[in-house]
């Protein structure tokens, strides 16, 4: 019996969560850069979308079958 990797690329959304002293641009522009600590932090799985990348390894990593090409990524 064969083990294979199937890699698929995707897109969710990902919500985090602050405790914010206010809701001015400042504070929203540093939430939005990452320049806040977060409370809590979800992948939001429902959201998934399928955007039909797929690469397959085999059991030791070679790349056997990929349908992604350069213009792609």
């Amino acid at each position: 019996m064969e083990k294979i990797y199937v890699q698929r690329k995707i897109e969710v959304w990902v919500e985090d969560v602050y405790h914010v002293k206010d809701l001015s641009e400042e504070t929203l522009e540093k939430a939005i850069n990452y320049d806040l600590d977060y409370e809590d932090c979800e992948v939001l799985w429902e959201s998934q979308i399928d955007l039909g990348l797929v690469e397959v390894y085999d059991d030791k990593r070679n790349s056997i079958y990929s349908n992604i090409r350069l213009d792609d990524e």
